[in-house]
Formats: C-alpha cells, structure tokens, sequence
C-alpha cells in the first residue's frame, strides 16, 4: 500500500480507459484528481504539488505545455528534493513522437497497447522506485581543494565520495573501496590520468568499471588520448554540480542495467513473460553507451510474423492476439539466459543478445525462427503455422540509441522476408564504400597540399546603407567530375579524415592574401571566415593566428570568424578564451545559425561576439508568426548586448521587408547578390 496522501494529476477527456487507471489508482491508496484542460492542469501542478502528473493520449498534443508547468510548479514551489513525475501515452510509436516527448521531459512514455494493469505497475514503479545502494566514487585528484569540491558535491548528491590524492597509491584505494566509478584527473604528478587509466584496464576485474575524467585540459588530442587509453567520459572544469552528478549517476546507473539483467517488478508483460517494449530499449540504449568494449560482440534480433492481416481478417483480432502472445511465450522460453526480449510491435518481437558473435548471432536467429514456425498454434479448433522473417544488427555498427537499432533491425527484417532462409543480417560501410570514402579523404588531402581548394564570396549588406565592404568567404573545391564542390559536401569528409585544422588554416590564410591584396589597391574589406569548433580548441591556434596576422602584416579586425552555434555550445569556455585572445588583435567573432534558447543567451554573454547570424528558421519565407515575434525580441537583446545581427540567406524581397522591420542590421543572399569569385559590389549604393 503507497503512503498516505500520493497525489497524482491526470489529464484526460475522460475516456474508459482513463476512468480505469483512476479507479485502480484509488483502489491502491493514490489520490486522483482528473483534469480536462492544461490550465487546470498547471494549477492543480502549482496549488497541490502532486508527485505524479499523467497525461493521456487523448491530450498529448498539450505536451509540451504540461512539460514547461510542470517545471515552473517545481520552481515555485520549492521542491528541490522531489521530482513530480511526468508521464505521458502516446497514440502511436514513431521518432517523432518520441522526440516530443523527450523534449517536454517525460520521465515515462507509454504506448499501446494500453492495459490498465500494465500502466499501474509502471506508475507504481515509478513512485515507489526501487532502493539501491549508495553509488561509490573513487575521486582521483592531486589537488586537494579540488578534490574536496567533487567530494563534496557528490556527497550532498547521497553518493559515497573517497579521495585519492597520490596517484600511486590508485590501484589499492580501487581494492580497498571497490568504487562504481572512478573520477579522475588528467594531469598529475609521477603519473598522469591517462597512464593510470591504461594501468587499471589492464586488470580484469576493472575493465567495465566506469572511469570519468575530470579536467581542465582544452587540447582534443590530450583528451582523446585519455578515452583511448579506457576512460568512458570527459567533462571540462568548470563543471557545474548538477552536471557532475549526472553524469556520474547516469554513467553507473548504464553499467549496473547491464548487470542486472532481472528485471523488476512491472518490468514483465504478464501475458507473454518478455519485458516490456520500453524496459528493453533502456537495456538497448545501457548496451549501446558503455563504450568500445561493451560493443565488440552482441546483437539485436527483429522477429516479425508475416501474414497477420490475412490472420486477422480470417479468424478475428481476439484470436490473432492470442497467437501473438503464445509465440512471444515461446521465444521467452527459448531464450533461456542467453538474451532478452520484448514484443515492440502488434506482429513483432526484438531479442538483445549480449557475447555472441555475428556466427553465434545467426544460430541464435535460426534457432528462434524455427521454434515459432514450427510450434503448432491452436485456433478455433483448427491447427496453423505461422512465417517469420529475422533481421540482425550487431551492436559493434555504433547505432546512436535504441530507435536507431530498432529502425534499422527493421529494415534489415523486411529485406530478409525475399531471402531463402528468410535471415538477413545488416551489413555497414561495404568495401566500396570504404573505398570510396577513402579516395576523397586522399583527393582533399591533395586538394590541401597541392592549392587545389577555392573560395568565393558573397556580399554583406548593411540594411540602412553603408560603405563598408564585407564578403562571408565559402570554401568550394573541383570535383574528379571538375564540377564545383560546395562546403556541405566538403566539410564531412575532412571530419572523417581529421583534415578540419588544416581546411581552416587553408581558408584563413588564403583570406588574409586576399585582403591583403584589396588593400594594396586602395580598397579595404572585411572577410567573415566560418571555422570548425576543432580549430578554435587546437592547440596553440591562437599564436598561429597571431603570427600569420604578423607575417602577412594584415589587420585583425579585417577578419570576423564565424561559428555555428550548435559547436559553440559544445565547448564555451574554449571558444571564449580564444575570442579573447585574438581581440587584442582586433579580430572580430559571429555565432552562425543563432537560435534563441537559453543556452544561447549564455552564450553571447559568455563570449560576447560582435556579430550574430539567425537562423533560416526566422528568414524562410513561410516563416510563422510566431517565428517573427521571436525574431524581434532576439535582436532587442542582440543589441542590448552591443552585438549586430545578420540574415543570410535571403532569397527573396518579402523576407528582406520583414528582416528589416524587425530591427535587422545585415542582409546575406542572393536577393543581394549571388556567391562568386568576385569582390566587385557597390556597398554604397546597396540600400534595402
């Protein structure tokens, strides 16, 4: 029985179904109160507090909305010590669907087929989680104040925190205390974290054990070489705590799902025994997230059985259903401890097996198949056999999460439907792929060396008129076809190739002849120059900035690098410090693809850029109202913080009308005029 006074909020239209789940609810001790509009909803959330709040299909489309109350009732309230609970059921299973509901914050989304049993205990298991034991953390650090604030932090957070300050003496205080979790720094003396990481993988019974470094260190090399040598995460001082904390807990609480394949009370459908969908996708995802050890053997299986319509339509959905719940039985059964399940779909069931082969994984395959098609099942007194197709994906391919996996094992599931054995197993990056990515790494590694890349310009105009000249540079490169190759198409190869230092380098120094050149004839310009976020963390590339300024004895200021705000927001602190620095040259910074968020405020306050590029999303020309409103209110806060805002491209003169009503300062497109090699354009008599 659940503790006296358990609130929960339910928003619904009242449906049977819903009526059901309240009533249950009540009849285990939960006070219900059911609501039909967000609005009572939020004040329900704010005057009760209730410690869960669910919202059923009937009204997801209010989300996103009962997300942000949700929210604002924990801060008004003060609850900083207990979550109100946000579940959400959704009407159907899709990316999409999912992707909504991760962004209102849901701690639980439910899909059908909804029984009133299953969604109680995974209520139920949400307000009466299960107890574990305090996460123990091993904090190796040499620097005792630093030390003490982690300690501490994680402390305060319930965890049991040690400290370690001789690096020496790691490999005993793992023995004595046999953390969940080492957090470690980077640089220390007599022995780096890098040296003491490879020392403990080098022990067996340490290598799953999750190991976290916690560092100062800006150089990617350097923290890569820390992740090779076994680390599992890498988080930059300063950290805030509630960043560390989760992060600890999230990287232990990975390894100990794959530890701990029981599952939970209300983690098993009654009916079949498998887990349920979502219970398997979280060991999916726990699978997909420990790391390069974790992924060296192991699979997902998609089971589908064919022919359900006809099956439906011949002996009716009651009777279907009850042949899909027998063959899920079975394929429990036969898994033994080999692997687990769950059905994901009305006519489909996905295995995640863990240490097997990809030979072992299509025995596996073949040994499932043909003990659901040859078991008898009984309907209406006739005897039937049903057809199953399988589709395999080993976990080594690197899928993002579980929906990656699933969509694809799904795919690979169709495609085994018209092979003989009616097994197909998913196969990534053939050979000739391989090759051919290959090839163009080496043609831009030529292209690099050999001068073989080009720029073009396109200008950027001043709404209100000016003499200024300032072009944004775009890196475009000939094809083996000797077609003109443009920057999407450039930029992910020299990713894959680790060639983005040396592409930036390219364009930087080619700009800085440029304008030298346009100086030497009378006729200065400003040149806004797009780098990876790779380049502004590299090592030492604020001095080789600073030198090739000197060398080529160009200005500072006639440069603006620009970066897209999506990797600004990966590293912060580093793009500040080389922001700073290379201002004292008068070289200027523009944060790309500028959406207004939060995070993004901070941004700009951190950095202080003095240009900003808008999003496409404010500048489309089917562009919402809403859009628009938010536009105006980015560039009053744009300005407030001395930074000028620019809106590339447009492309035709109603978007231009509305940038300009909104306060805009600079206009990019080819409404202005189209990219080119040229620098010929007439600034001063480029008024919108």
């Amino acid at each position: 029985m659940p503790p006296i006074q358990r609130h929960i909020g339910l928003l619904s239209d009242g449906n049977s179904l819903a009526r059901g789940i309240e009533e249950r609810l009540e009849a285990e001790g939960y006070q219900v109160e059911l609501v039909d509009t967000v609005e009572d909803l939020s004040e329900l959330m704010l005057g009760l507090s209730p410690h869960l709040v669910l919202v059923d299909a009937s009204h997801i489309a209010d989300l996103a909305v009962a997300g942000a109350a949700r929210v604002d009732a924990q801060l008004r309230a003060h609850l900083q010590n207990r979550r109100i609970q946000l579940v959400a059921m959704g009407m159907q299973d899709s990316l999409q669907a999912r992707l909504r509901a991760r962004r209102a914050g849901v701690d639980a989304f439910l899909l059908p087929p909804f029984d009133v049993d299953a969604i109680f205990s995974q209520l139920q298991a949400l307000l009466s989680p299960t107890v574990e034991d305090k996460l123990r953390v091993l904090v190796v650090e040499d620097d005792r104040a630093q030390a003490l604030f982690a300690q501490s932090v994680l402390n305060n957070a319930g965890m049991e925190a040690e400290i370690e300050n001789d690096p020496m003496h790691v490999l005993e205080a793992i023995e004595m205390m046999r953390p969940d979790l080492v957090l470690m720094d980077l640089h220390m003396p007599e022995a780096n974290g890098t040296e003491l990481t490879a020392m403990i993988r080098l022990h067996p019974t340490y290598r799953r054990m999750p190991i976290v470094f916690l560092s100062g260190e800006n150089d990617m090399d350097a923290r890569f070489e820390a992740i090779e040598a076994g680390g599992d995460d890498f988080l930059l001082k300063p950290i805030r705590p509630k960043h560390l904390i989760a992060a600890v807990q999230n990287r232990v609480r990975r390894v100990r799902d794959l530890e701990t394949p029981v599952a939970a009370p209300g983690e098993l459908d009654e009916a079949t025994g498998l887990l349920r969908r979502q219970v398997l996708l979280d060991r999916v995802d726990a699978a997909l997230g420990t790391g390069p050890e974790g992924l060296d053997s192991g699979g997902a299986l998609y089971l589908e059985i064919e022919g359900t319509a006809v099956l439906r339509e011949r002996f009716g959905l009651a009777a279907l259903e009850h042949v899909l719940v027998e063959a899920g039985g079975l394929l429990g059964s036969a898994l033994g401890e080999r692997a687990i399940a769950a059905r994901v779909q009305d006519k489909a069931f996905l295995v995640l097996a863990t240490g097997l082969d990809d030979g072992a994984l299509d025995m596996l395959a073949g040994q499932l198949r043909d003990g659901v098609m040859q078991h008898a099942y009984e309907v209406g007194g006739k005897i039937l056999q049903l057809r199953v197709s399988v589709g395999i994906c080993a976990l080594r391919f690197g899928f993002s999460d579980a929906n990656a996996l699933l969509d694809t094992a799904e795919l690979t599931c169709r495609d085994a439907r018209a092979s003989d054995r009616g097994i197909k197993s998913f196969v990534s990056a053939r050979a000739t792929e391989l090759r051919h990515e290959t090839a163009q790494v080496e043609r831009l590694r030529e292209a690099i060396s050999q001068d073989g890349l080009g720029l073009i310009y396109q200008p950027i105009v001043a709404v209100q008129g000016g003499h200024d000249a300032q072009f944004q540079t775009l890196l475009r490169m000939r094809g083996p076809d000797g077609q003109l190759l443009p920057a999407a198409d450039i930029l992910p190869v020299a990713e894959r190739g680790k060639l983005m230092i040396d592409i930036d380098r390219w364009v930087l120094v080619r700009a800085m002849g440029v304008v030298r050149r346009q100086r030497d004839s009378g006729r200065a310009v400003r040149l806004f120059v797009p780098q990876a976020m790779t380049t502004f963390t590299a090592k030492g590339q604020a001095e080789w900035l600073k030198n090739e300024l000197s060398a080529l004895e160009v200005a500072g200021s006639s440069l603006v690098l620009e970066s897209r705000l999506e990797d600004a927001l990966f590293n912060p602190p580093a793009l500040q410090r080389f922001a700073d620095a290379m201002r004292e040259d008068g070289v200027r910074m523009c944060v790309g693809q500028y959406e207004h968020a939060a995070d993004a405020n901070r941004l700009l306050e951190l950095i202080r850029p003095e240009f900003i590029k808008v999003a496409y999303k404010y500048v489309a020309p089917n562009a919402p109202p809403e859009a628009r409103s938010e536009l105006r209110g980015l560039i009053e806060s744009a300005h407030r913080l001395g930074i000028e805002v620019i809106g590339s491209r447009v492309e035709d003169a109603r978007s231009a009308a509305t940038l300009w009503m909104s306060g805009i300062d600079f206009v990019q497109g080819n409404l202005v005029q189209g990219a080119g090699e040229s620098l010929d354009f007439d600034f001063s008599a480029a008024v919108l």
